[in-house]
């Protein structure tokens, strides 16, 4: 590649090589699942050092548009899935249905004592026996998601003896069927983050790469609390999409949502 960078330009040095390796990317010479020069090679390639190579691949991971696994390399990512928000759907489930290839790990499913945080989202005191259960999905040979998820021991103490969640079987169809439980409502909190020091071997990315979490309290049709989950996304894997609908009757917008 014919370097592209001026040393006298007001642009900084990672910007202009981040420019001109999307431009590839862009252009279709990069492909998906292409793997990049190392960089070393783009330092060489371009006349500078390590720093602003290193930044200019940063920014494009952080953008989706690549993604690097310790030891191997940068490689072009392909199209990000978009997913849908409906929190009461199996997330495994309605990846399946669109034929992907979804394998799922159990990393943990044990009885433990709940942290004060879980325990007060459960309605239960600290300490209490709960279920925790924590796979991670994988899409293909990529891990894509860490779910976790917590239940009160009583009555859902059987789930942490479960053999067959990793042969695909769904929680909340276990909850429906086994439990005869009527899921009602989740209340959820979105944000983005970055991965933790924990979490990054899991997901094969840098400590600190972009994730989005859904942290989630699901209801019965009662109202009583039946799961408190936590679910991070790889933030280079997925697109969400949300459906909204105004009222029945509702003709104009409130004084809240003028100051939106």
């Amino acid at each position: 590649m014919t370097p592209a960078v001026s040393r006298s330009s007001p642009v900084p040095l990672h910007i202009q090589i981040r420019r001109a390796i999307q431009d590839r990317i862009a252009s279709g010479e990069l492909a998906p699942g292409d793997r990049l020069p190392t960089e070393h090679e783009y330092g060489r390639t371009f006349g500078v050092s390590i720093a602003p190579v290193r930044q200019a691949l940063l920014d494009l991971a952080d953008a989706g548009l690549v993604v690097r696994h310790k030891g191997r390399g940068t490689f072009v990512r392909g199209t990000r899935l978009e997913e849908e928000i409906d929190l009461l759907t199996s997330f495994t489930d309605s990846l399946r249905r669109r034929g992907l290839p979804v394998r799922i790990q159990v990393l943990q499913q044990a009885e433990e004592a709940a942290a004060s945080d879980i325990a007060g989202q459960l309605g239960v005191r600290a300490g209490t026996a709960v279920v925790h259960l924590q796979r991670l999905a994988w899409i293909d040979t990529e891990p894509a998601a860490i779910l976790d998820a917590w239940l009160p021991a009583r009555p859902f103490a059987s789930i942490a003896r479960l053999d067959d969640f990793e042969a695909g079987r769904s929680l909340y169809a276990t909850l429906e069927k086994e439990f005869d439980i009527e899921l009602g409502l989740a209340r959820s909190r979105i944000e983005v983050g970055r991965l933790s020091e924990d979490e990054a071997p899991l997901m094969q990315l840098p400590e600190g790469s972009p994730v989005l979490r859904i942290a989630s309290v699901t209801e019965d049709a009662v109202g009583r609390v039946v799961e408190v989950s936590r679910v991070t996304y790889r933030a280079d894997q997925f697109v969400f999409t949300m459906t909204s609908m105004r009222s029945p009757g509702r003709s104009g917008l409130s004084d809240a949502d003028d100051d939106r």
